[in-house]
């Protein structure tokens, strides 16, 4: 057992070495930085093709909804609060002790 797991530790090495290398040239690449500049352009143009599209259908986007959710929250904490103020009792006046 030591033997083989050493072989696949030394497999697994080598492999990690491997995908850094690759990794290393593809990153290196200009055509693949263009690719991802490509790629982003495009998902920015689908970003705003949809958000344009919910709202002509009065869909909230993620974050006009993100937006809403948070203000409810707010609100719901402002009302706590004043509830909590309505509720607290008076202080009633202390009556003499007779005797």
């Amino acid at each position: 057992m030591t033997r083989s797991r050493s072989v696949l530790e030394r497999l697994r090495e080598q492999g990690g070495e491997v995908i850094n290398k690759i990794s290393d040239e593809v990153m290196s690449s200009e055509y693949f930085a263009k690719a991802m500049q490509g790629a982003m352009k495009g998902k920015e143009m689908v970003d705003h093709a949809v958000g344009k599209a919910l709202k002509q259908m009065n869909i909230p986007t993620r974050t006009e909804f993100r937006r809403a959710v948070s203000r409810i929250e707010q609100l719901e904490r402002e009302l706590a609060e004043q509830k909590a103020a309505a509720v607290k009792p008076k202080p009633r006046p202390r009556k003499p002790k007779a005797g």
